[in-house]
């Protein structure tokens, strides 16, 4: 596959000759060693052939890949873990800017905080962080790239206690569309810090993170379960216990399926800091209903708890997700989930739900561009199928229970959960003022919107892509 420009013409071999000479990572195209690995991305569904892909070795790699390709007019597509769900770490005949071997980190003791290059992993930056008995705010899978993560928000077990991962960034370094390279903080360019907490890859590459870390013990986690008939109970329990939860304590909803086929409920809790009342809260989860078909738990270290879902997010399977947010938990929607985790299409397929508030609650809407402050739990509907003679039927599956669950939803959606659906779905995940305020920015720092393979937001004015 040849690299071409915008308009499809190649890209001549002398400029891509050029672009070597001054790269010190890897510069890939079709044949070199190395690139059939290298264009690979964790959601199997998207099977991409780009037409160039420059492994920076560092902040200047990027750089001169960025110049490279608005110089050449090609389309970028920007890589750190490669998680995206909608595939926009690749792209067909465009050039991919990786970030794989960007795995720098440095804790900084006396200020608490640590330094991290975008190629690092979730279980990169929870190692290194927890060996010192510190954290921050990370996802719930273990090997999501932590540039994508943050850039979107960054919602994980530890976001009730700490906030969201962009609660926690203090400062970042970002390539801008012209190569320029600014520092992001309040009191370095504030707009555009304020911008790149929440407004994803739209403004630019951000080639070093630096985060406000936490201290962070071994956590307490386990499964409550109940059967899919004692729904109403579940949902009357979870609605009574969740807004009273204390904000160390992170709660995921999720289904399973038990020996007679009826689908089970399961409450997955994590206290973050135990502390005497553990149990009694503990009891308190399995006092919903009727008595737990299942009650576990044990003491495990942070890192460990971010590996529990690693097991079912495997590298180069087919995902197909649709997700949005609903203030509480009624009986009702949990019925309409269960029934849609009984229809599902694959036994690899996933439906569930975590908890928010805490401190995200605590931060004003407008203090950072993720908006969504006060929904009450996010849900998530992930098939999964391993053969693309199945993508039918799981896709529709998704769309279907996506469908019947829309009477409970706030309208709010988390835009790292977001497939390609539309603008209105893009301003779902902002709302107006957000939106409006991100455009504005976008025209100011990528005024030809050469960021555009993401859930993009078009510079103010902007009337195509």
């Amino acid at each position: 596959m040849t690299l071409k420009n915008r308009s499809g013409q190649p890209v001549a071999e002398t400029d891509i000759t050029e672009l070597r000479a001054v790269v010190r990572g890897d510069v890939l195209a079709q044949g070199d060693e190395g690139y059939g690995q290298a264009r690979l991305v964790w959601n199997g569904y998207f099977n991409r052939t780009p037409g160039l892909i420059v492994r920076c070795a560092g902040a200047a790699d990027v750089v001169s890949a960025v110049r490279f390709a608005t110089e050449h007019d090609v389309l970028i597509a920007v890589r750190s873990g490669g998680h995206s769900y909608p595939g926009h770490s690749t792209i067909d005949d465009g050039l991919v800017i990786d970030l794989t071997r960007m795995k720098g980190i440095r804790v900084d003791l006396q200020r608490g905080v640590a330094i991290a290059e975008p190629g690092l992993l979730l279980a990169d930056l929870d190692d290194e962080t927890y060996r010192f008995g510190l954290s921050v705010t990370g996802g719930q899978v273990s090997h999501t790239g932590i540039a994508g993560l943050t850039l979107g928000g960054g919602i994980g077990w530890l976001c009730r206690s700490q906030g969201l991962t962009v609660d926690n960034l203090i400062a970042a370094d970002v390539v801008l569309a012209d190569g320029e390279v600014r520092r992001a903080s309040e009191e370095d360019d504030a707009d555009l810090f304020w911008a790149i907490r929440g407004g994803g890859g739209n403004f630019g590459i951000v080639t070093s993170f630096e985060y406000q870390l936490h201290p962070q013990d071994a956590c307490r986690t386990g499964v409550v379960a109940y059967r899919g008939s004692d729904h109403v109970a579940v949902a009357e329990g979870l609605s009574a216990f969740a807004p009273g939860a204390p904000d160390r304590l992170g709660l995921a909803v999720g289904f399973f399926d038990l020996e007679d086929g009826e689908p089970g409920i399961a409450i997955r809790y994590v206290d973050t800091a135990p502390a005497e009342d553990t149990d009694a809260l503990i009891d308190a989860l399995a006092g919903f209903g009727p008595e737990p078909v299942l009650r576990t738990t044990e003491t495990m270290p942070y890192p460990k708890v971010q590996q529990i879902a690693d097991a079912d997010m495997v590298h180069h399977r087919r995902y197909y997700t649709r997700s949005f947010m609903i203030p509480t938990v009624t009986s009702e929607a949990l019925a309409t989930l269960a029934e849609g985790f009984r229809t599902r299409k694959s036994q690899l397929t996933q439906v569930g739900m975590m908890l928010l508030g805490g401190q995200v609650s605590r931060v004003a809407p407008e203090a950072t561009a993720y908006p969504h402050r006060q929904d009450g739990f996010l849900v998530t509907l992930l098939g999964g199928w391993t053969e693309a003679q199945d993508d039918e039927a799981n896709t529709s599956w998704c769309r279907s229970v996506y469908d019947s669950m829309q009477r409970f939803t706030s309208g709010g959606v988390y835009v790292n959960e977001l497939l390609d659906e539309g603008e209105r779905r893009i301003l779902s995940a902002y709302g107006a003022s957000h939106y409006e305020r991100l455009s504005t920015l976008k025209a100011k720092y990528d005024p030809n919107n050469v960021f555009r393979v993401n859930q993009n937001i078009k510079p103010v004015h902007a009337t195509s892509s």
